[in-house]
């Protein structure tokens, strides 16, 4: 299958069904692959027809992302189909303070992730099956559909393109954002028969697949060692990435944060399960103390929701002065933050994938502070940008350490710019996505 860039203004030919329950205008990073998956997908060939959730209780939402491929659902290149149904069994837990959103404590997000995981197999969004399956047939109906992508988590995204597979023998490409079974981190099993149950739903959905896709190589390692029927040319990497066309528009709002007298260290996204900014406090609290010219100068920003945990964890350490949250910001404005900042910083707990915020970090051009996991992939990726330093996720002297050097650096206007701009350029967005079109019609051509 020919998957050359369409002339500008052609209609796709082909149309993808693209289950995915998390979708704008829902927020967090969560959402940024399929959307851009979505929006590129049309200059290949594929009209993405897009079944997601209804009124979902989400963390955040912004509608700015449903924006920017408005103009394609106009000319129906792009089809949004959303269930009357969310399927989700819980309250919202995001509640609005201000204008600030709060997500759950870490606690919390614990004991909630065993609870659900503990009931519902293989995850909380199992009764979206139904109301999804549901406009599914209504989908099928009224549109010839060439391929169905799904990607997860949730997981049950995964079940429901079985089941379609099933009904209507259309190929199916799954898409891993994260590992399902296999992930600790995300994944929680009660009993060893939790385990197995997810395991067979696991393998069941990888027979059905007709081409899988991962965002990491490590993903690919482990399904590979887990399902011993997959062979290495089954599974295809395709990284998270970032869009140079969101930097461009959010060069215009960079100096709306600039913030030129501070030294500022800026962490994009939210804490989930596994990851915390603890660590990072308490190496500021160190190097603070041994270089007290730090503490006039180092501004710790997180653009996102900083849960109030986290903010007294930073008050009991004296650093109320240099820790600010802006809340969740639109993506664009979220971008024009990173770029006005001087370093920027990430953490991670495991070694399965990189979070997607690295790629626009990379994206963004600056120096990264990574705290991640040896021999990781993240590590890995930081190296070869050249201008990351990494730094184990716990290790307080290290981090201190770092912090000293970073600051050093910008009081001489020394920092690393020294970028591999070649391995930057082959996270972009399109060039992802015509992979991706590649696949699919690889499948196709099965």
């Amino acid at each position: 299958m020919n998957i050359d860039l369409l002339e500008p203004g052609a209609a796709p030919g082909l149309n993808v069904l693209v289950i995915a329950y998390y979708f704008p205008p829902m927020g967090l990073s969560g959402v940024q692959r399929t959307l851009k998956f979505v929006k590129y997908l049309t200059q290949f060939g594929w009209r993405p027809i897009v079944l997601t959730a209804g009124d979902a209780p989400y963390y955040a939402h912004d509608p700015s992302l449903m924006a920017e491929i408005e103009p394609l659902i106009e000319k129906d290149y792009i089809r949004i189909v959303r269930t009357a149904e969310s399927g989700a069994p819980a309250p919202k837990l995001a509640k609005k303070d201000g204008q600030k959103l709060k997500l759950p404590s870490a606690r919390w997000q614990r004991i909630r992730t065993k609870l659900m995981q503990t009931v519902y197999q293989p995850d909380s969004r199992i009764k979206w099956m139904k109301p999804a399956l549901v406009a599914a047939e209504e989908i099928f109906k009224s549109e010839r559909i060439d391929a169905i992508f799904t990607t997860a988590p949730p997981y049950t995204d995964f079940l429901i393109a079985r089941e379609l597979h099933e009904r209507h023998n259309v190929p199916v490409l799954m898409d891993y954002r994260d590992a399902w079974v296999s992930n600790p981190v995300l994944n929680f099993y009660a009993t060893p028969f939790h385990k197995a149950y997810a395991r067979k739903l696991e393998d069941a959905c990888l027979r059905a697949s007709s081409a899988i896709t991962v965002a990491s190589r490590r993903m690919k390692e482990v399904l590979l060692r887990d399902y011993n029927f997959l062979s290495h040319e089954d599974v295809a990497i395709i990284s998270h990435g970032y869009d140079p066309e969101d930097l461009r528009d959010a060069m215009p709002l960079v100096d709306k944060y600039r913030s030129p007298e501070k030294f500022r260290l800026t962490y994009g996204g939210a804490f989930y399960v596994g990851r915390t900014p603890v660590p990072m406090f308490e190496a500021a609290r160190l190097a603070i103390e041994r270089e007290p010219a730090l503490g006039k100068d180092l501004e710790l920003v997180f653009a996102g929701i900083l849960q109030r945990e986290y903010i007294r964890a930073a008050e009991k350490l004296g650093l109320a002065s240099i820790v600010r949250s802006t809340g969740y910001l639109p993506h664009v404005e979220d971008l024009a933050l990173l770029l006005s900042s001087d370093v920027l910083w990430m953490t991670m707990s495991d070694d399965l994938s990189a979070p997607g915020k690295l790629y626009e970090y990379l994206g963004t051009g600056k120096p990264i502070l990574g705290l991640v996991p040896e021999q990781s992939e993240a590590e890995k990726i930081l190296r070869d940008y050249g201008a990351g330093i990494t730094v184990r996720p716990r290790d307080v002297t290290a981090i201190s350490g770092a912090l000293i050097e970073l600051h050093r650096a910008w009081r001489k206007r020394t920092l690393p710019h020294n970028i591999n701009q070649q391995m930057v350029q082959a996270f972009d967005r399109r060039t992802l996505t015509k992979e991706l079109a590649r696949q699919l019609g690889l499948m196709l051509d099965r």
